[in-house]
């Protein structure tokens, strides 16, 4: 077995993870994992998961791989096409149903253009319409066409030309000589006609095996987007996907393979999209990341087997528990009988990326600290301030992460402060309420702007529960309430409990960075 030192713990970016040497270990991890196959279900439309639960590997083992003859594609959001639809909103003066006809253009196109691209095994037929679909963007891009979103955009740029190429190359094939002429002025016609062709072509198309297009990096709003631009947005994402999936997708006839379109959400957005029958759609049409475990069952769960994975990287199975080899502790420093792994559970929120980060940060103090023959890491450096420390620091930079969706980094900033007006990490509702209002104080003190989630003290413990930045205590400590527990696909917002015998407490991750060493 190799030292700590020698482990390859860096494969933490997915996205480029197809890059790396021992990408077998990777998918190894996912492959044998049933929330892979539920994705194959022809009735799931959205992945949803935490941030660090796995969605975006999910979709890279899938795009990287001929996973059970479906052909899989992943396409990222980015900043610039959220500030081109806002530009395009602007100039086109477009409402919701606006966004969701550029949506349905822009996914119908990619689609088009990884059949024609990527894979002629897909088609049953080597001509059809969609060959001259793609000819007529072709003919736009001057065949330097990349199949990337903000690519796609600029044929709302010029839909006028877009569409004439489009009706150009359908009437060629007819014996048509006439073609449709189109206006500048009347963009959402051109858009009409983009999508109507495309649409026509795809309901007669027969494939061969199946095709997902992946679409992510939704969870991230630019700071030069207000919130709700951004949410007018994606829920025409949301629309258009639904849409096209239910409508036109389903009802293709005589095709062994379907299309679907999957989009990669966190369960807060998705339930800020406010989709009619939310709770059916999510039980029904979703694959809902769940890594959950407890100290008792913990070694039969699925996170056991991805921490496991990681360690085994480059490495032969030796037969025995690799996790205990290397992490051969008996929780003696902390008082406790817990084992590594269930330490790892009381200061993560149960995601891989915070079983990997731990494993990290710990490698990474061994090497500085010169501990380079070490076989087993070392848990005098787990329970130690340093790295309680750095893990805070994570924790906080998750939650930046998340709440960035919904608020500035000044609006952050602040919340952060709200910290310092607690004494002790159990608090009371009382306490909490006390605390709230000093906080009140300070923020009238001390921002430009006064943020909305101080606007009422309800809202603000919601949102503290909502982070998982603390816990509901019920029975003096028998029970413990963490919203990503409580969250499951029938209950995706829970409530923060309230109530006679209810307490609450900071989740342990973040002691160290909240309370500035004192716990």
């Amino acid at each position: 077995m190799k030292n700590v030192v020698e482990l390859n713990l860096g494969f933490s970016d997915a996205q480029n993870y197809s890059q790396r040497q021992n990408k077998e270990v990777f998918n190894s991890i996912f492959v044998r994992n049933r929330q892979l196959d539920s994705l194959l279900n022809p009735n799931v439309y959205f992945l949803v998961g935490e941030k660090g639960t796995g969605k975006t590997a999910y979709a890279t083992y899938l795009s990287n791989n001929n996973y059970k003859e479906t052909k899989s594609i992943i396409n990222y959001l980015s900043a610039t096409d959220y500030e081109k639809f806002v530009v395009l909103k602007q100039k086109n003066n477009l409402d919701l149903s606006g966004y969701v006809e550029i949506w349905k253009a822009i996914l119908l196109l990619l689609l088009a253009k990884t059949i024609k691209d990527k894979d002629r095994r897909i088609l049953k037929t080597s001509k059809n319409t969609i060959d001259l679909l793609n000819d007529a963007i072709d003919e736009y891009y001057l065949n330097a066409f990349s199949p990337e979103i903000i690519s796609v955009m600029r044929v709302m740029d010029e839909s006028d030309i877009v569409a004439g190429l489009i009706s150009k190359h359908l009437s060629a094939k007819g014996g048509v000589k006439e073609v449709k002429s189109f206006s500048e002025s009347r963009f959402q016609h051109n858009l009409y006609y983009i999508v109507k062709s495309f649409s026509d072509a795809f309901s007669s198309l027969k494939l061969n095996r199946n095709v997902v297009l992946f679409i992510d990096g939704i969870d991230i709003r630019p700071d030069t987007i207000t919130y709700s631009e951004y949410l007018d947005c994606i829920r025409g994402l949301a629309d258009a996907a639904w849409n096209l999936n239910t409508n036109l997708f389903q009802g293709v006839k005589d095709s062994t393979g379907r299309i679907r379109i999957v989009l990669l959400l966190r369960p807060d957005i998705f339930h800020s999209l406010n989709m009619q029958n939310e709770t059916n759609k999510l039980l029904d049409n979703s694959v809902f990341l769940d890594w959950r475990t407890t100290y008792e069952s913990y070694k039969s769960s699925d996170l056991y087997m991805v921490a496991k994975k990681i360690l085994m990287c480059d490495q032969a199975d030796e037969g025995f528990d690799i996790f205990e080899y290397y992490f051969p502790w008996d929780g003696s420093i902390s008082k406790s009988k817990r084992t590594a792994f269930m330490e790892f559970l009381r200061i993560s929120l149960s995601r891989p990326r915070d079983i990997l980060v731990i494993m990290q940060l710990l490698k990474r103090m061994m090497e500085q600290k010169g501990m380079i023959s070490a076989t087993v890491f070392d848990k005098e450096l787990f329970y130690g301030d340093d790295f309680q420390n750095k893990y805070s620091e994570y924790f906080i930079s998750s939650l930046k992460d998340q709440l960035s969706f919904y608020y500035s980094n000044e609006d952050f900033n602040h919340f952060l402060k709200l910290f310092d007006f607690f004494d002790r990490s159990d608090f009371t509702y009382e306490e909490f309420d006390s605390c709230y209002n000093q906080f009140i104080e300070y923020i009238l003190d001390n921002a430009d702007d006064i943020p909305e989630f101080i606007d009422e003290k309800r809202k603000l413990l919601q949102l503290l529960y909502d982070s998982n930045l603390i816990a509901a205590v019920e029975e003096e400590g028998k029970y413990f309430h963490f919203s990503y527990r409580e969250k499951d696909g029938a209950r995706i917002s829970p409530e923060v409990p309230v109530g006679e015998g209810i307490t609450y407490r900071f989740h342990y991750g973040l002691y160290k960075k909240t309370k500035n060493g004192r716990y």
